[in-house]
């Protein structure tokens, strides 16, 4: 038995699909009373079950991995970023996963997994690149970025860690690359955010961060392929770390996903910027991304992990999977 905390979300359902689709039987955890869609057919096998709970509950958190007894569990919960007041957001990220640490101590939970991303090396230069799971992580940072979360990545990092050398307790920490697909609500990230306008027939939205420039970009993965990474942690005998990249492994410009979503969109155009502007950006404008990426070769040499889509079938599908369900 695994459970996804966070499961009926973007990433937890992807995640626990894959996990069910080697076999495993899952619990998921959300806050939506609603089935998840990728997951019906599971649940109606016995192959899946839900449960409703707040992570930031002690209680609810103690009680569902005390009940169902899991082997591992990986979270995969989130807030999008910069929603919520630094006070809030400081004591719902922390609450939630001391709850889950505690539940993981307390009733001998065989390994957790936490999902943090690429944004833990916020604040590394050109010179960094790849980004490597050894690297030194900065906490001091000159800039900031709409849909970056790297406090929250560095300091949840820091929580594990404690837990893991003075409790003992198997915790691994998967840093993951931007994501995009299916269940994705927020459509904050660009590919999501084109496609949707070229479905939609309007101009895309660049009112937060301003025009992306076409040579600037990071690295992004499908959410297919970051889940099935997870799984593969999730689901592995035994691991040699306890931190490991998974992305692309290498940087996707906005001009290489404006033109995938181009060619998904037969018709639609995008008007990217091609030159730095002239003056210094206002006040709360995007920081540049930098066209960092992650070194993907520890998962890759231990675990056997490779991107299987590249970003024109990602688009492509992710394209086609929103007019079917989200026209």
């Amino acid at each position: 038995m695994i459970i996804v905390f966070g499961g009926t979300g973007m990433l937890g359902q992807h995640t626990a699909r894959d996990l069910i689709d080697h076999g495993e039987t899952v619990v998921v955890t959300g806050l939506r009373r609603q089935v998840p869609r990728l997951l019906a057919d599971a649940i109606d096998r016995g192959q899946a079950f839900v449960e409703y709970l707040d992570v930031t509950d002690p209680y609810a958190v103690m009680k569902v991995v005390a009940t169902h007894k899991p082997d591992a569990f990986v979270d995969t919960s989130g807030y999008a970023p910069k929603l919520l007041a630094p006070s809030a957001e400081v004591r719902a990220r922390v609450t939630a996963q001391l709850n889950l640490l505690e539940a993981a101590k307390l009733n001998g939970v065989r390994r957790v997994v936490l999902t943090s991303s690429s944004d833990a090396y916020w604040g590394l230069g050109a010179e960094s690149m790849p980004l490597k799971e050894d690297m030194p992580v900065p906490l001091q940072e000159d800039g900031d970025n709409y849909i970056v979360q790297s406090w929250a990545k560095k300091t949840l990092e820091v929580i594990a860690n404690l837990y893991r050398r003075q409790e003992g307790v198997d915790i691994v920490t998967v840093r993951c690359s931007g994501m995009f697909g299916p269940f994705y609500r927020t459509f904050l990230n660009l590919p999501s955010r084109l496609i949707k306008a070229g479905l939609s027939g309007t101009a895309p939205d660049f009112s937060k961060g301003g025009v992306p420039l076409e040579s600037d970009g990071y690295d992004q993965s499908y959410v297919k392929d970051i889940a099935h990474g997870m799984s593969l942690v999730v689901r592995a005998p035994d691991l040699k770390h306890h931190i490991y990249n998974l992305g692309s492994g290498r940087a996707t410009t906005y001009g290489e996903i404006a033109r995938a979503v181009e060619k998904a969109i037969p018709g639609f155009q995008v008007q990217l910027r091609s030159t730095e502007p002239a003056s210094t950006p206002a006040l709360g404008r995007e920081i540049g991304m930098g066209n960092f990426y992650m070194d993907i070769s520890r998962i890759g040499a231990e675990l056997g992990y490779a991107p299987r889509y590249s970003m024109e079938h990602a688009i492509a599908e992710y394209a086609n999977w929103l007019r079917i369900h989200e026209a």
